[in-house]
C-alpha cells in the first residue's frame, strides 16, 4: 500500500523529477497484473520488459523494498551489462519501511552499480545513527496515511470488539487468553485473510485494537484514525518517546498483561474513551502528516537529503 501511495504521489511530482513513473514487480518475483488485496489502479509491469522498451536513458531511479535488496543486487549483477548498459546515471533507493527487515541486506553492495540512498518510514530510526550504520545518504520520508484517508465513528456507534494483528509473538496465547477470560462479553477478532477495504470497515466498528507487531503499525494507527483506541507495547525502534506517554502504550508485555483488561473496562465510558482517543489521535495526526510526507518526497527528488 505504501508503495502504491508513493507511486501515486511520485506521478504528481513530475515537474520536479522530470521522469516517467512506473510500478514493477521486483526482478525474480512472479508476475502480477495488479495487487488485489486493496483497491488500486496501477498495473504492475515487468522491469526487464520496461527497460527493453526504453532505449538509452539519461537517468534511472529504482525504488527497492527493504527486504529485497540482495535479490535486486543479484539481478543488477546480470543486468548491468545488458539492460542497464545504456543508462547514463543509475540511482538505487532502498525504501526502509521496517528497520528490522534490513538485517542481512547488503545495502553497500549496491554501490557498485550506481548511486545509493535510503528513505525511511518511521521517525524513530530516521537519524544519524541509522545513516552511519547503513553507510549511504538517508532521507526521512514517513508514510502517506494521514487521518483524512479514514472515516471516523464515535463511541456510541462502536461495537464491543477487539481486533488483533496476526503477528506471531511468544506471549500471544497468554495475552489473548487473559483478555478472553476476564472480558467474556468482548468479541476478539484476529485480522487474517480479508481485503483492506473490509479491514477499514471493521476498524470503523471496533472499539479496541491490539498489535503484536512493531508497535507503530497499521493495527495501531489506523484504528485510532477510525475513532478507536489501540493498545501496544512501546518499541523504541519504531515509536518515538512521545508515544510512551499514551496510557494504552505499555512499557513491557508484562505491564500490558497486568493492566489491559482493567484499562478496557476503565476506558469503556464515553467521556473517558474520547479523552484517551483524542490524545492518541492528536499525536498520530502530527506524526503521520500527509502534507509532510509530500514535502519530504519533493525534497528527496530534489536531492536534498535529511542526512546526506
Amino acid at each position: 500500500m505504501a508503495i502504491a501511495l508513493m507511486y501515486r504521489e511520485s506521478l504528481a511530482l513530475r515537474s520536479i523529477h522530470d521522469a516517467r513513473v512506473v510500478m514493477c514487480t521486483a526482478p525474480g518475483d512472479p508476475p502480477i497484473l495488479r495487487y488485489s488485496w486493496f483497491a488500486n489502479s496501477p498495473y504492475t509491469l515487468n522491469l526487464d520488459s520496461v527497460l527493453k522498451r526504453c532505449g538509452p536513458l539519461d537517468y534511472l531511479l529504482l525504488h527497492i523494498p527493504d527486504y529485497q535488496v540482495n535479490q535486486v543486487a543479484e539481478w543488477l549483477a546480470s543486468a548491468s551489462q545488458t539492460l542497464l548498459r545504456d543508462v547514463r546515471e543509475l540511482h538505487l533507493n532502498v525504501m526502509v519501511f521496517n528497520i528490522d527487515q534490513m538485517k542481512g541486506q547488503d545495502v553497500l553492495g549496491l554501490a557498485g552499480f550506481g548511486k545509493v540512498t535510503c528513505t525511511t518510514a518511521h521517525e524513530a530510526y530516521s537519524n544519524p545513527v541509522t545513516r552511519a550504520a547503513l553507510g549511504v545518504p538517508l532521507h526521512r520520508l514517513k508514510i502517506c496515511t494521514g487521518a483524512e484517508f479514514y472515516s471516523r465513528s464515535e463511541y456510541k456507534d462502536k461495537e464491543s470488539l477487539l481486533i488483533v494483528s496476526s503477528d506471531e509473538h511468544p506471549l500471544r496465547t497468554i495475552v489473548l487468553g487473559k483478555i478472553a477470560q476476564e472480558l467474556p462479553d468482548l468479541r476478539i477478532e484476529v485480522i487474517h485473510d480479508i481485503s483492506y477495504e473490509d479491514y477499514k470497515r471493521l476498524i470503523r466498528r471496533a472499539k479496541w485494537s491490539l498489535t503484536f507487531g512493531e508497535g507503530l503499525d497499521g493495527y495501531f494507527a489506523e484504528p485510532v484514525f477510525s475513532g478507536g483506541i489501540s493498545f501496544a507495547v512501546f518499541n523504541s525502534r519504531f515509536f518515538t518517546p512521545a508515544f510512551a506517554e499514551l496510557e494504552t502504550v505499555y512499557p513491557s508485555w508484562t505491564a500490558l498483561i497486568d493492566r489491559i483488561t482493567e484499562d478496557i473496562q476503565r476506558l469503556d465510558e464515553p467521556t473517558t474513551y474520547h479523552r484517551c482517543w483524542q490524545q492518541a489521535f492528536d499525536l498520530l495526526s502530527d506524526h503521520l502528516s500527509t502534507d509532510r510526507f509530500r514535502e519530504n518526497l519533493r525534497t528527496f527528488y530534489r536531492g536534498e537529503y535529511t542526512f546526506p
